[in-house]
């Protein structure tokens, strides 16, 4: 792949990666576009964060099966490939949100001492 060719497919890539968390967003949350994994991470006693991060390695896993087997019924390499992606992203929202409200608690209390 040439750089023009990977510069060209990086930008298609990424476009579609916006495009499908946008439009899941809407299926899968209300005002807080990451409130189901930091639900499903205090349903299990974790986090947010480490609740996304077993969903990158299921994909993983089933990506490496795909890749293995080359066999897809469903679910292509492809769209397994941009749902890792995407959940990469997810899970630095989680964790720039997660540093936000650290800060912020900080900021507190330093004003209250």
């Amino acid at each position: 792949m040439t750089l023009d060719e990977q510069k060209k497919h990086f930008a298609e890539f990424t476009k579609k990666m916006a495009e499908t968390m946008l439009k899941k967003g809407f299926d899968y949350a209300g005002a807080d576009r990451l409130s189901n994994f930091k639900l499903a991470g205090a349903i299990t006693g974790t986090s947010g964060q480490l609740n996304c991060l077993n969903l990158i390695a299921t994909k993983v896993a089933r990506l490496g099966v795909l890749l293995h087997t080359n066999k897809v019924n469903n679910e292509s390499i492809s769209d397994s490939i941009l749902d890792l992606a995407n959940y990469a992203v997810l899970l630095d929202q989680l964790q720039h949100e997660r540093q936000i409200n650290k800060n912020s608690r900080t900021i507190k209390r330093a004003f209250r001492t």
